[in-house]
């Protein structure tokens, strides 16, 4: 591994055990008007934004009130509350953050959730002010298939990517992010348990339940 001068982080599932805010989110919201989401449904809406999945529901469901509007907000009264309830930083993760600190590691976060919902979830569990920006699917538009959100995050702070390590729960991006010349370090997360050995194969390192498998590893 090259020496890590950047660490760039996902939000969910990596720095905030945060994955129940999102399981059957929008099946909790359609619920009410009888819809039901299908396993199809969820295969095709991975990686999408709030608003693409709110798109594709209103163009599958005309039948929705308010159309992809009036689901964005349903929605977002969901994410909110359960964050609130719901979400708390990664074991380890704290204490993690500030050792990179301390050695000069720059920070950045690259999420799809929302900035409203991303800031909000981190400064109440006061965890922002580890990191020098933020960049979200509002910033560049396009899923994690792409490379885009990682590369712009390492321009940002003045590093090529293989000077900095992603840190992502999610396989098919870290994929991404190893395939665009990072370091990655994976996170394992039971909500991506059926692509857990794609997330071993990419990654240079592999937390199991806690940041504090990487201490002398990084």
């Amino acid at each position: 591994m090259h020496e890590v001068k950047g660490a760039i982080f996902d939000m969910d599932g990596t720095l905030l055990d945060s994955m129940p805010v999102w399981k059957r989110l929008t099946q909790g919201y359609l619920a009410q008007f009888g819809l039901h989401i299908t396993d199809e449904d969820y295969a095709v809406t991975e990686g999408f934004s709030q608003p693409q999945v709110a798109q594709y529901f209103a163009d599958r469901y005309p039948e929705l009130p308010g159309g992809a509007p009036g689901l964005m907000e349903g929605m977002d009264r969901l994410i909110t509350a359960r964050y609130e309830t719901i979400a708390k930083p990664k074991d380890g993760v704290i204490a993690f953050l500030d050792g990179l600190r301390r050695r000069g590691v720059k920070m950045a976060i690259a999420t799809l959730t929302a900035r409203r919902h991303a800031e909000k979830a981190l400064r109440d569990r006061d965890m922002m002010d580890y990191f020098e920006f933020m960049l979200t699917i509002e910033d560049v538009g396009i899923s994690k298939r792409e490379p885009d959100i990682y590369l712009m995050s390492a321009e940002k702070m003045g590093l090529k990517p293989a000077d900095c390590m992603v840190f992502e729960d999610a396989p098919y991006a870290c994929a991404t992010a190893k395939r665009a010349g990072f370091q990655v370090c994976g996170m394992v997360e039971p909500a991506y348990a059926a692509g857990e050995s794609e997330l071993r194969a990419v990654s240079d390192l592999v937390v199991e339940q806690s940041f504090d498998e990487l201490r002398g590893k990084l």
